[in-house]
């Protein structure tokens, strides 16, 4: 499978100024913070690795929105950046940490919580849009979100496919 099921065949705007040192505290917590990008990237890989053995396709999956979800981390990081913010792995309220990540093992249930977490960062970065003034990063806010709704339904997808399997 080709990266372009995991996102949408669109480019991602190009941020140009003016910058406002504001917008900063509007993607922090979409950035790095507890149910931000950067949790997304580790939460989907511990699944990654967890299915390896046993479920290439569920495995092969949280890869691949791994990497879609760390383009999107990048993307932040670098706006932060060119807004005069520093880049650092947390939120607005504490730093990054291993404990945001749900060590869920059952497939079932880590798909209904990954559900739960691409809704919550497309409600997350739809505020977000709606917080800044530069348009072009309230456009790639929005860009973003239309990463996540295609994860939802690839999540989705396959929560139903295993729910199906297990009443067999």
């Amino acid at each position: 499978m080709s990266d372009t099921k995991y996102s949408l065949d669109l480019p991602y705007p190009e941020l140009v100024g003016p910058f406002y040192p504001a917008d900063v505290r509007c993607i922090v917590d979409d950035y790095s913070g507890k149910t931000g990008e950067l949790t997304a990237v580790m939460q989907y890989l511990y699944q990654h690795y967890i299915t390896a053995d046993y479920d290439e396709r569920i495995s092969k999956a949280m890869k691949e929105v791994a990497i879609v979800e760390m383009r999107h981390h990048a993307m932040l990081g670098e706006a932060i950046a060119k807004m005069g913010g520093d880049p650092i792995m947390g939120g607005s309220t504490c730093f990054w940490s291993g404990a945001n990540v749900n060590y869920i093992k059952n497939p079932i249930a880590f798909l209904q919580h990954n559900i739960m977490m691409e809704k919550q960062a497309i409600a997350n970065h739809s505020r977000a849009a709606a917080c800044v003034k530069n348009p072009t990063l309230s456009e790639l806010m929005l860009r973003i979100v239309k990463d996540e709704e295609v994860h939802v339904a690839i999540f989705k997808e396959l929560l139903d496919e295993l729910v199906a399997c297990s009443t067999e």
